[in-house]
């Protein structure tokens, strides 16, 4: 029969390479799960702009709303690694000295008092991400808004938080990986999964524009399939908890149209033949040889039944 889906070994559902993972890993440490080489939600998203993008893609240096989207994920999915990941920094702690006052030759009494208990402080860290006091407190803020949200909260009352699923996709032959932040128990052999959206505008004007520059319905479409092919599960529903970056925090669950999910699987389906041509070949292209033709965006076009006439 089938491998069981759930293991704590990655090595027992290798199918075809004793040292790749299929099917579902619970408990994979996130570098681990990001050193499988496996065609991610991620990888997609890249190859959406172009093969060469893809090939070329740099490591992003985290900035601080990313941070606090990061933070959010451990408080609410792994609420048991905040500690040995994060430590905060006290609110009563001098401000963090400045580089001139790094740099000073002669820094004052209370500049050398800030440094020497910053340098104190970052010692006791241990290597641990040190978090303001501020993100904390959001953090904090965006617990209580997921915990408030009905769906939300019934979703994360029970299942598995930064599952690792790995799969060979039947059409293509692509070696695809992905890692819902949370799945449900396997009822009935079916599951929902949600994703956990830090976001600067949690309403459906804003989300949903956040959703198509990041290319979240590409996301989903790779999870859900990912998911089912590991399993053999039906995915009854993704749903992006979307919550609040800053203060007023507010949490708000989002489905997708059958319209944008059908347009999703799609698009989807045209970027894993292209990274299976990609793969075989061994050619990146990016978006042509030569010169390229220009067009204008259907929104920026004029339409050609309005006629413009200048008064004199």
């Amino acid at each position: 029969g089938p491998p069981d889906p759930y293991t704590d070994s990655p090595q027992e559902n290798a199918l075809t390479a004793p040292d790749l993972p299929l099917g579902i890993v619970h408990d994979m440490p996130a570098e681990e799960y990001h050193a499988v080489p496996a065609l991610s939600a991620t990888g997609l998203k890249a190859l959406a702009r172009s093969a060469w993008h893809y090939k070329n893609r740099p490591n992003i240096k985290p900035t601080r709303p990313m941070l606090r989207g990061t933070l959010a994920h451990c408080a609410v999915l792994e609420p048991h690694a905040m500690a040995e990941r994060y430590v905060v920094v006290p609110a009563d702690a001098p401000r963090r000295p400045s580089v001139a006052q790094l740099n000073a030759k002669k820094p004052s009494d209370d500049s050398r008092a800030a440094m020497s208990w910053w340098a104190d402080f970052t010692a006791s860290a241990e290597g641990r991400q040190i978090v303001s006091a501020e993100d904390y407190a959001i953090t904090q803020m965006q617990l209580q808004a997921l915990a408030d949200e009905p769906t939300i909260a019934g979703i994360l009352k029970e299942g598995h938080g930064e599952v690792s699923v790995f799969w060979r996709c039947k059409r293509t032959g692509v070696y695809c990986k992905a890692r819902p932040d949370w799945m449900t128990p396997a009822t009935g052999r079916r599951v929902t999964l949600l994703d956990l959206k830090s976001t600067a505008d949690e309403s459906p004007n804003g989300f949903g524009r956040a959703a198509a520059r990041m290319g979240y319905h590409l996301q989903r479409s790779h999870y859900v399939d990912g998911v089912q092919q590991a399993t053999g599960w039906k995915v009854d529903e993704f749903v992006f908890a979307a919550v609040t970056s800053a203060p007023p925090v507010l949490a708000v669950p989002y489905f997708l149209t059958d319209a944008i999910k059908e347009q999703a699987d799609d698009e989807r389906a045209e970027l894993m033949d292209r990274y299976a041509r990609c793969m075989e070949s061994g050619h990146w292209p990016a978006y042509g040889q030569g010169l390229q033709m220009l067009d204008f965006p259907a929104y920026a076009k004029r339409d050609s039944e309005v006629e413009v006439s200048f008064a004199d």
